[in-house]
């Protein structure tokens, strides 16, 4: 078993990539002798919650009643599929976010794994559709004609709301509904350089459909250090100047490799600086100890950002303040799909009154969490702790909300403009300075 305490990883699905590919093992080597297995991953994910859910009272819910009634259905399971389905199940009585398993039915919604090709766009949740939010220069995107602004209808012969029909009948939380979304169209669109996609766009709601094909490219990109069990991958970095004296940040996962370039940045912003946007919509978390680093760079005090309340005691998060520390005007940006990590930093901004947020709510999936190895190679990631702001608030089902709520435009993407970048930088531009 290997913990990543005070890791928070918000189910990402991009470790899925990983675990779902442990799981098509399972299915290569044949279930034979399958209950004797199921029996044992059962009891064990049963007991790893029963020592270690970090709330011993179990929110008030009988667990051991809960065990009772699910392994009395163990002698129903016909297939691997329908026992994945009993323990999500189960595992949904809890009523929160980080706790999954490691599953064969997950491949049906993420098909495919990093192969080193790259479509050169991002994408964002718009309500209940999938936006594209980002299109890299001269990249695979760019070239077949894919432009910010339109919605993706169809990828590679799925059509998005069905994807979404998917997520929701698989009974995850739905404050996390969009990550997932958002994720499985993304999943498709992975594969090795030269694979043709093709997708179905529009460009407004009820604007005309084209029919493109993106073929992927070589990545050139930044990636992410292999964690644990998670796997290397795809991440995003962006630091530049909106205009001569308002500077932006942009990350996509809280991991350490980022934190000393963060540092040089932050640093380097002179007197001329009015202001500083940190973008972390769609960052889905990572390190949760990163949360107190970049917070300790933006101010001149020490204070407690939060603390971990575990099974047995608890963590705090506690904030240092760092030579070269910016202290100017900070607005930072968030929505549906900032998860965990960069759910605390943005209850701690908000909180502190260190900075303005604009967006939208954030998920509300904000546990710290841990992956454990389980038998025959099953993996299953649980919350170890619940997470309190300093003023005694809890993120978890809630969210932050932020202090400007701004939609993200479709159609000022298309003229070249993101409206919540747009909405902080006036903000800067109108304070004092």
């Amino acid at each position: 078993m290997i913990s990543f305490c005070p890791v928070t990883l918000a189910g990402i699905f991009r470790s899925w990539l990983v675990l779902s590919l442990l799981a098509n093992v399972l299915l290569e080597d044949g279930w034979a002798s399958a209950s004797p297995v199921q029996e044992a991953v059962f009891e064990a994910v049963w007991k790893e919650i029963s020592t270690n859910y970090y709330d011993p009272e179990f929110g008030g819910k009988d667990w051991d009643a809960i065990g009772k009634a699910y392994r009395q259905r163990l002698s129903l399971i016909e297939d691997s599929g329908s026992f994945d389905g009993l323990i999500t199940e189960m595992l949904r009585e809890l009523g929160e976010s980080h706790f999954s398993l490691a599953s064969p039915s997950f491949n049906e919604l993420m098909p495919n794994s990093w192969r080193g090709g790259d479509a050169g766009m991002d994408l964002s949740v718009v309500g209940n559709r999938v936006i594209v939010h980002r299109v890299q220069p001269e990249g695979a995107a760019d070239v077949a004609g894919v432009r910010a602004g339109y919605e993706l209808v169809s990828v590679d012969g799925i059509r998005v709301a069905d994807l979404r029909r998917q997520i929701v009948k698989s009974g995850v939380l739905k404050n996390i509904v969009p990550y997932y979304l958002k994720e499985a169209t993304r999943n498709r669109f992975l594969g090795t350089p030269g694979k043709r996609i093709a997708c179905r766009l529009r460009e407004g709601r009820i604007g005309r459909m084209e029919n493109l094909e993106v073929e992927l490219q070589p990545y050139q990109g930044r990636m992410s250090a292999q964690l644990g069990h998670l796997a290397e991958s795809p991440m995003a970095f962006e630091a530049r100047k909106l205009d001569s004296s308002i500077h932006y940040l942009r990350f996509d996962l809280w991991f350490p490799s980022l934190m000393e370039e963060m540092r040089s940045i932050i640093r380097g912003l002179d007197s001329g600086t009015q202001g500083l946007i940190i973008d972390i919509r769609g960052n889905p978390g990572g390190i949760g100890l990163m949360a107190t680093g970049l917070a300790g760079m933006l101010v001149d005090e020490e204070y407690e950002m939060g603390r971990m309340q575990l099974r047995r005691g608890h963590m705090n998060f506690n904030v240092y303040p760092q030579k070269g520390a910016y202290l100017g005007q900070v607005a930072v940006l968030i929505d549906s799909n900032s998860i965990s990590t960069s759910e605390i930093f943005a209850a701690d901004m908000r909180e502190s009154g260190r900075a303005r947020l604009f967006g939208s709510r954030t998920a509300g999936a904000a546990l710290p969490s841990v992956f454990k190895k389980l038998p025959n190679d099953y993996y299953l990631q649980m919350a170890i702790a619940d997470y309190i702001t300093f003023r005694g608030n809890r993120i978890e089902r809630l969210g932050v909300l932020p202090d400007e709520e701004v939609a993200l435009s479709p159609r000022e993407l298309r003229r070249g403009e993101d409206s919540v970048i747009e909405a902080a930088r006036k903000w800067i531009l109108r304070q004092p300075r």
